[in-house]
C-alpha cells in the first residue's frame, strides 16, 4: 500500500511541476509587437522622496498613432523620431526597436 502511494504522489507532483513549467515557458516567451507610426514623445520628471531628500527620475514615453503608448528607455528614446513608422517589441520588461 504505501508503495502505490508514493507512485501516485510521485506521478501528482510530476503532473503540478510540469504544468507550472508549461505555464512559466507560456509567459517567458510572450512578445507584445508596438507598430505605427510616432505621434507624440514625452520626458517627464517623477519626484521619489527617500526619507528626508528628494530624488528626480526620468520616465520616457513614446504616443503611436493607433492610441497605444509605451514607456521606453532613454537609449530608445533618443533613436526615435516623431512622424516615422517605428516597430518596438516588448517582452516581459525589456524593449526592442527593430528596424
Amino acid at each position: 500500500m504505501q508503495k502505490v502511494s508514493s507512485v501516485v504522489c510521485t506521478f501528482i507532483a510530476g503532473f503540478l511541476l510540469f504544468f507550472a513549467w508549461s505555464g512559466y515557458l507560456k509567459d517567458e516567451f510572450n512578445i507584445s509587437e508596438y507598430r505605427g507610426i510616432i505621434v507624440k514623445k514625452e520626458r517627464t520628471d517623477k519626484v521619489i522622496s527617500i526619507g528626508d531628500s528628494f530624488v528626480t527620475e526620468p520616465h520616457y514615453m513614446v504616443f503611436f498613432e493607433n492610441g497605444k503608448n509605451l514607456r521606453v528607455s532613454n537609449a530608445i528614446y533618443m533613436k526615435i523620431k516623431e512622424g516615422t513608422h517605428t516597430v518596438l517589441m516588448k517582452q516581459n520588461d525589456n524593449i526592442t526597436l527593430m528596424k
